[in-house]
């Protein structure tokens, strides 16, 4: 048979029992390999994300119950810490890369000191290089970025500082609605400010060194969605929590099968956005609990989850809407509306985000509508001398004038970089002696250290 024209053995089927049990027995040993992979990587972020509770949320927890607080101390660092080698962990665990097996190298990338105290939270595979051979330090563009993160923490934002301390820790009951309207924009500008400006630092630091980090901030007040403010803010946990809970959580087997019942009930167009929807409710829980386990910070979330939820469920209206009047959509006007209207859904969230207490807030709020007492916001009220509110308006305007230049896609560092030396320096020592000057340095009212020192 094996002559006759045209035959082709078939090698499939002609295996010897002891070749197919070779492959089975191979098939076997890979899937327990896998298997304690799994049980490793299971152990590890059990280990890790409970030690991080463990510190952060113990006292909370204690105090639900009445119990006095242990006063743990929350070790400089470690959330960041803690989502930058678990982010590493899942990589290497879904094959993205391999692990690194010298000591030393792994260190300096889950250690890696500028960035370690509040971000960004660093990818392996984006640092990896730049962290064993550095690379090329342009000394100007890293020296003005650090002068800009000082100039944005010591003269806005730890100014602004009063005015949010003066309205949001007053006794309950002390202002009306206008004063919690002047305290969330002042809050608004020293929450941008004060983690913007530190990460700048952490970037310029990081520069000095030949080291690129991640972007973390691009110009967040004007986003024209919530989508787009958190696509803008804090940009490496929305990265972190997008690829790390949101996809695996979305695509996982019991929501596609709660999609697939939920089309026969309310359509295709909403099964499709259901996943998403479910997704951004859990990100944004988890991010609020991260925060603090305290209603306040869990109402921030949800508020942030369920609007990006119903966001979700009503694209594909909004996307006929578009699709039916392009000229109104597509005009500036229109734009413009979009971020005001954006701007302020966040600034309903600071309120969660600032408050002591969510019925703090909901009370704030209320006032607004209810008790607005226009009289009462005076500088005196809100702590600041005449000075100070000049300086602080000026920065103000000179952050709105520098986003809005880079919004347009100017890149003002690198052309103030590219100038010639003389002119370098007097930009330079002229915004060195601008911060010295009207920089808070604990005169009147005390410096403040970053907010994000405290996560």
């Amino acid at each position: 048979m094996a002559g006759r024209a045209g035959y082709r053995p078939n090698r499939r089927k002609r295996q010897s029992p002891n070749q197919c049990g070779g492959q089975g027995t191979e098939k076997a040993i890979k899937a327990q390999t896998r298997r304690r992979q799994r049980a490793a990587m299971l152990a590890a972020l059990l280990l890790n994300f409970g030690l991080l509770a463990a510190l952060k949320y113990t006292d909370d927890v204690r105090g639900w119950f009445g119990v006095s607080p242990l006063g743990l101390l929350l070790p400089l660092g470690i959330s960041f810490y803690t989502f930058q080698s678990m982010g590493y962990l899942l990589d290497v665990y879904n094959g993205k890369y391999a692990p690194q097996k010298n000591l030393a190298r792994f260190a300096l990338f889950v250690s890696f000191f500028p960035q370690l105290i509040q971000g960004p939270i660093g990818r392996y595979d984006q640092l990896e290089k730049q962290l064993e051979s550095g690379g090329h330090v342009n000394v100007p563009r890293a020296f003005l970025l650090m002068l800009w993160g000082l100039f944005k923490k010591m003269v806005v934002a730890d100014r602004a500082l009063a005015a949010v301390c003066a309205v949001f820790d007053a006794p309950g009951g002390t202002w009306g609605g206008a004063m919690a309207v002047v305290g969330v924009l002042a809050y608004s500008v020293q929450q941008y400010c004060d983690f913007s400006g530190g990460i700048d630092l952490v970037a310029a630091i990081a520069e000095l060194f030949g080291i690129r980090l991640a972007e973390n901030f691009r110009r967040p007040y004007f986003a024209v969605s919530l989508g787009d403010f958190w696509r803008r803010w804090h940009i490496s946990l929305g990265a972190w929590m997008r690829d790390y809970v949101f996809y695996p959580f979305a695509l996982c087997k019991p929501v596609a099968r709660l999609s697939k019942a939920a089309k026969g009930r309310f359509g295709a167009a909403f099964a499709r956005a259901l996943p998403a929807a479910l997704g951004n409710i859990l990100v944004f829980t988890l991010v609020g609990v991260w925060h603090g386990a305290t209603s306040n910070y869990i109402l921030w979330g949800l508020y942030n989850g369920v609007i990006l939820a119903l966001t979700a469920l009503l694209e594909p209206r909004v996307k006929r809407m578009n699709e039916r009047c392009p000229r109104l959509t597509g005009s500036r006007g229109f734009h413009v509306f979009r971020v005001l209207r954006t701007f302020i859904i966040v600034n309903i969230g600071w309120f969660f985000d600032r408050c002591a207490t969510a019925g703090d807030a909901v009370r704030m709020m209320g006032s607004i509508l209810t008790t607005p007492c226009l009289e009462q916001v005076s500088l005196v009220n809100l702590g600041l001398s005449p000075l100070d509110a000049r300086i602080l308006a000026a920065g103000v305007l000179l952050l709105f004038i520098v986003s809005l230049l880079g919004e347009s896609g100017r890149d003002v560092r690198g052309w103030l970089a590219a100038r010639a030396l003389p002119i370098r320096w007097a930009v330079m020592i002229g915004a060195a002696v601008v911060i010295l000057l009207t920089g808070v340095w604990g005169s009147g009212f005390s410096e403040a250290s970053f907010i994000y020192f405290n996560f």
